[in-house]
């Protein structure tokens, strides 16, 4: 995204590290994929759906994958392993208030809460980007998978859908649910805030790679806003008020140092990251809007690792304790 290549030249072979809240991420990474992959094979047992169950065995054959790297990273670092569960629970005992629909509802659920637990994972690692590039890669392939468990469990009508935004008109086959609206909405008014203050900051700044950073930043968010504008006005959804158009300073503030901020802007960035997700979770009725939040999704990831790698680069910023 930066072009700044000079930036991230090696400066020779050092022993890979991590810092403490990484060591415990992989080791929650595994418990967490322990414990979901105990329920699905339990719950597998009373699954009458075939295609359900197809998919039910792809999804534990993608979190063993992951499991599998997640305990030579382990290994690696010589972070404690936790318990591991059974490798198979099965039973012939058929309940037949077990329906499909029940154990869909119990998945999607554990899905995403570890979403959320995959997303603060991948944020809150910032000292080894290899081990951070993983979590995304990981983070990304759920998100799929997430997304595919939606759309059948739409088909097979398990899913309870959110009552349609009434005013708007529907783009395509698909319209709104209330909640979707609101994300449309709220997606604009931090897409506003942030235009403003990084118009504000970019005022105020004296490094010249940081200066290039935000200006690209703010083409960026240019462009997100109009897309968004558009989209919003086609289901008439009100459009908040818009910033200035630009920001007049009158001062030169020597208490604006660049490494705050920079700071301030990968906060926001982590704010728009996390807002992207509860979007693609939350949105249910539309598929092609929960791709839309989920593209944005995706872009903000890339520009929050881009943006911490170059910060590192910086010295700007903070070093959590290293694992030992």
């Amino acid at each position: 995204m930066f072009n700044l290549p000079s930036i991230f030249k090696r400066t020779g072979n050092q022993p890979e590290t991590i810092d403490i809240e990484t060591a415990y991420n992989i080791w929650l990474m595994l418990k967490t994929r322990y414990e979901s992959m105990e329920n699905i094979h339990f719950l597998k047992n009373f699954v009458h759906d075939r295609d359900f169950g197809i998919y039910i065995n792809s999804l534990l054959e993608s979190f063993k994958n992951q499991v599998d790297i997640l305990e030579k990273e382990a290994q690696k670092f010589k972070i404690k392993i936790p318990d591991r569960p059974p490798s198979e629970l099965v039973t012939s005992k058929r309940l037949n208030i077990v329906t499909d629909k029940f154990i869909y509802g119990r998945i999607v659920a554990d899905l995403k809460n570890e979403l959320m637990s995959l997303n603060r994972t991948m944020r809150t690692s910032t000292t080894n980007d290899r081990i951070r590039d993983l979590f995304n890669k990981f983070l990304l392939n759920h998100m799929e998978n997430f997304d595919e468990l939606y759309k059948y469990g739409k088909i097979k009508g398990w899913e309870t859908i959110v009552p349609a935004y009434k005013t708007a008109q529907a783009e395509g086959q698909e319209p709104l649910s209330l909640n979707e609206a609101y994300h449309l909405w709220d997606h604009l008014n931090l897409r506003y805030d942030q235009l403003q203050i990084t118009q504000f900051f970019l005022s105020y700044t004296h490094d010249a790679d940081l200066k290039y950073i935000l200006s690209k930043g703010i083409d960026t968010l240019k462009k997100q806003l109009s897309y968004l504008e558009q989209l919003a006005a086609g289901f008439e959804i009100p459009l908040p008020q818009r910033p200035p158009a630009n920001i007049t300073v009158r001062e030169d503030l020597e208490t604006f140092e660049d490494h705050f901020i920079y700071r301030r802007v990968l906060e926001g960035i982590v704010s728009a990251v996390d807002l992207h997700l509860r979007a693609v979770v939350e949105t249910i009725r539309n598929d092609e809007l929960r791709n839309i939040f989920f593209n944005l999704y995706k872009e903000e990831l890339n520009i929050y690792g881009d943006l911490l790698r170059y910060g590192k680069a910086k010295g700007w910023t903070r070093k959590p304790p290293i694992y030992e």
